[in-house]
């Protein structure tokens, strides 16, 4: 006994879960909108309203210990877990991919039947293609890299604005 005893204080990680706090950590994993990532709430719910006056607290310091923090951490990397997050990815994926087709090129009106300005609208298609780009980066396999090398490293560009000619001489060419 003696035995388990050491390796549980050496090895806090594999100190065994009582229920409540199983409980506690498939709430704050599988919770759902209403629970999932959120300790307080998980807490209030396993341990009961009378169980702390300070839940967030107590949730905070519960979630920190070794052995609790590990157990979340494994149930975070199980295959449903990442089964489940590709699967809200998709979803996610999906929906910002109809809102950047429905606002890239549809026409709304007020309620009164005036026609809105299109720039918010785009606006709202850009920002669902970069958060789009963030889920799903896009790689090429190849990439083209313009180098320009200079003597020195400077690179200079000279521009040349063409002018107009005056208003008399294009008369002559006519």
């Amino acid at each position: 006994m003696s035995e388990l005893n050491d390796n549980i204080q050496n090895n806090p990680e594999e100190k065994p879960l009582t229920e409540q706090e199983l409980q506690f950590c498939d709430l704050y994993v599988n919770g759902g909108l209403e629970y999932a990532g959120r300790p307080g709430k998980c807490f209030k719910e396993v341990f009961g309203e009378k169980a702390s006056k300070a839940p967030a607290s107590s949730a905070n310091y519960l979630i920190h210990k070794p052995h609790i923090y590990a157990h979340i951490k494994s149930l975070l990397s199980s295959e449903r877990f990442e089964m489940e997050t590709m699967a809200v990815k998709l979803q996610v994926a999906e929906t910002l991919k109809a809102v950047m087709d429905e606002t890239a090129t549809s026409d709304y009106t007020d309620r009164f039947g005036v026609p809105l300005s299109p720039a918010p609208l785009r606006a709202v298609s850009v920002n669902a293609a970069k958060a789009l780009m963030d889920i799903f980066p896009i790689k090429h396999k190849e990439e083209n890299r313009l180098r320009i090398e200079g003597a020195d490293g400077n690179v200079i560009f000279n521009v040349i604005v063409p002018t107009n000619p005056p208003k008399d001489e294009q008369k002559e060419e006519e």
